[in-house]
């Protein structure tokens, strides 16, 4: 007797309407994309007790959500859960049946991991993974000096993005504004599987990978951004405010025609505040700059002038840049007489002043008056107590000083592409143990090696004849393992192509493309680093800005151990450092000599040898088996089968639409 669970609750079934089952992990049809388990579409009747369970989804009028959403499903075959842990699919509604497709296995683990990566450290979204918060850290001088140890979670490698010193002979300086971090991507595999409630395998092959220990998902991004849920307001150490708590002014007859104005109360930023009149940027930062104030004004000329501006200095000297002023004359004045003497007064109430603009470290800002000579000693002013003095960091991308949000190292992608990504690269299979909650990371290799404890299904097969094909899905004569292209980088560097002896089959074809990039080298301490130019210097040698597109970068993590007369100093532009003397972090792709590589070629000699061997002369065989329940309950698709009709090990690529006592139809890829 067959049995189904819609969360949790026992479906009343029929006769007419049976459920199939279909279980696969990995189609070698289609290595780019992985598989999971699913049932035909089958009819369950609309009983009262039916329609409750499906939230009244025949009702137009008085239906529930619940056609909307997945239900947790459960398949019982005579006492014994063959689907313990799928989903079920509200298909659609006719007449006085529903029809219902329930998914498992693979399809469970990977619906779970569906978001992007970026809304997993969005608190608000559905895919939100608190996981991210103890890896939380500053952009300091000290997190990046100490992160060059680190072999988990984040780090900041010595990568040259524009700003690394050619010479780096005797005590070579690294500024770390000029730095990026990556992020270890075993930790964020990690991360996002406990998220789902599954584990992964202690024994899987990818794990055993040293490779994989090693490998970093290195900042490539346009912009180095703030997660979603990061409040600027409250982290901020860049921004200002300020405000004057005594009038300040201007008698006519006095020598100075300009100064400088007073702010002695400093509510926030007093680290940024230089003698209660310079905000000083303490790194390079974008800024959205207000002053609010009130002027009383007073002249004996109709046309005297006062401006109230804002002025920028640079850090090479020079005149001020004036950024955003105001003027102010007797223009709507009111004429007052006193005595024999008279003047235009106006006062000026609630003035604002607006200006955003960007800041190298060590510039500043000040607020200043101004007076045009010629009317200076008949003119004055007062700006009353309480101006305000606002300096404020512009949300958005992430500044020196910041917390960084180790979600925004990743590119803008999902979490299943990263994932499918690294399982091509290692050529990995995944298979989902639903019972166990638990998720296996095999390999090609591990399918062939298990062949010593093969599953002999020699009696279970049945005398209804075999169907044998010559080729597997689109594979093409010459497969190209692609990198993803950036126009930084000669095309087609790192690839490669597995080649399948088969004129009949198409001349050339992509057997999958990478998230990423491949990473070229600059000569570095320990002999190279990886480069990625993203600072433009052909028109402005100065330049400091991140201007140059790049794609996604992956790279190897190294140690360049420093020799016992060698140090390097890290400086962060406000006169800080601090030294090394043992070893920093250079990371690379692919390098002469290196003990591991990225390129797409040794990658297929070291992880494909054994797909590329069944793709030589490849026998898909169809055959028909009598399969129990308790061989579906027992099945593991990472274990071969032994058939004596043919004297064959296979790989089981499919079973489809299995039915108790029924005859199953089973595509089999022969090993060897």
């Amino acid at each position: 007797m067959i049995q189904l669970f819609l969360n949790d609750v026992l479906v009343d079934l029929t006769d007419d309407s049976p459920i199939a089952l279909t279980f696969q992990i990995n189609n070698l049809a289609e290595v780019k994309n992985q598989q999971g388990n699913t049932s035909n579409q089958f009819k369950i009747p609309l009983t009262q007790h039916n329609r409750k369970i499906l939230g009244f989804a025949d009702d137009i009028a008085f239906s529930t959500d619940a056609p909307y959403r997945q239900f947790t499903a459960k398949i019982v075959q005579d006492g014994m859960e063959i689907i313990p842990y799928g989903l079920a699919e509200l298909n659609n509604v006719e007449n006085n049946t529903a029809a219902i497709t329930v998914l498992s296995g693979n399809v469970d683990f990977f619906d779970a991991i569906d978001g992007k990566i970026y809304e997993t450290g969005d608190p608000k979204s559905i895919w939100y993974n608190s996981g991210w918060e103890k890896y939380l850290h500053n952009w300091t001088l000290q997190n990046v000096v100490r992160s060059q140890n680190h072999t988990y979670g984040w780090i900041w490698p010595i990568v040259d993005y524009g700003m690394l010193p050619k010479q780096f002979a005797g005590t070579p300086e690294i500024d770390v504004r000029y730095l990026r971090p990556g992020f270890f991507l075993k930790s964020f595999i990690e991360l996002m599987v406990q998220r789902t409630g599954y584990t992964i395998n202690p024994d899987s092959f990818l794990l055993k990978q040293p490779l994989y220990d090693k490998l970093i998902v290195q900042f490539a991004n346009d912009n180095f951004e703030h997660g979603t849920g990061y409040d600027s307001s409250k982290s901020s150490n860049l921004s200002l405010e300020a405000v004057s708590t005594r009038d300040q002014s201007y008698v006519h007859g006095q020598i100075g025609a300009n100064e400088d104005f007073f702010f002695s109360n400093v509510i926030k930023g007093q680290n940024v505040f230089a003698g209660g009149k310079a905000y000083v940027a303490l790194t390079d930062v974008e800024v959205d700059v207000s002053l609010q104030y009130n002027i009383r004004y007073q002249s004996k000329k109709t046309k005297g002038l006062v401006t109230i501006s804002v002025k920028k200095y640079s850090t090479k000297g020079g005149a001020p840049e004036v950024i955003v002023s105001k003027p102010y004359d007797s223009n709507g004045a009111v004429l007052q007489m006193n005595g024999n003497s008279f003047s235009y007064v106006k006062n000026y109430d609630n003035e604002v002043l607006n200006v955003s603009t960007k800041l190298t470290t060590g510039e500043s800002l000040r607020v200043w008056w101004d007076i045009e000579q010629d009317v200076k000693k008949e003119t004055s002013f007062v700006m009353l107590s309480g101006a305000r003095f606002l300096v404020t960091e512009k949300p958005g991308n992430m500044r020196y000083g910041h917390q960084v949000q180790c979600e925004r190292i990743f590119p803008d992608i999902g979490q299943k592409d990263l994932l499918k990504d690294t399982l091509q690269r290692f050529g990995i299979i995944c298979q989902t143990d639903a019972n166990r909650r638990m998720i296996t990371l095999a390999s090609f290799r591990d399918i062939v090696n298990n062949i010593s404890c093969a599953v002999d299904w020699t009696n279970k097969c049945l005398d209804q004849g075999k169907n044998i094909t010559f080729q597997l899905g689109n594979y093409a004569q010459n497969n190209y393992l692609k990198n993803k292209e950036d126009d930084n980088i000669p095309p087609g560097t790192a690839d490669s192509v597995i080649v399948v002896n088969d004129k009949t089959l198409p001349a050339t074809g992509t057997l999958f493309e990478s998230q990423f990039a491949p990473t070229l080298n600059r000569p570095y301490i320990g002999g190279n680093t990886a480069q990625i130019l993203k600072i433009d210097k052909s028109n402005d040698a100065d330049s400091v800005d991140f201007s140059i597109s790049t794609q996604p970068r992956l790279l190897i993590h190294n140690m360049a151990a420093l020799t016992s007369n060698q140090r390097v100093k890290f400086v962060d532009g406000t006169g800080a450092e601090q030294f090394e003397n043992t070893a920093i972090c250079t990371p690379y792709f692919d390098k002469a000599g290196g003990e591991y590589s990225l390129h797409f070629e040794n990658l297929r000699k070291q992880f494909y040898p054994e797909l590329e061997k069944i793709l030589y002369e490849t026998k898909k065989v169809v055959r028909y088996f009598l399969l129990t329940p308790r061989d579906i309950l027992e099945l593991n698709l990472l274990i071969p089968i032994y058939l004596k009709q043919d004297g064959a090990y296979y790989y089981i690529n499919k079973i489809d639409s299995w039915r108790k006592g029924q005859s199953t139809k089973v595509e089999l890829i022969k090993l060897g």
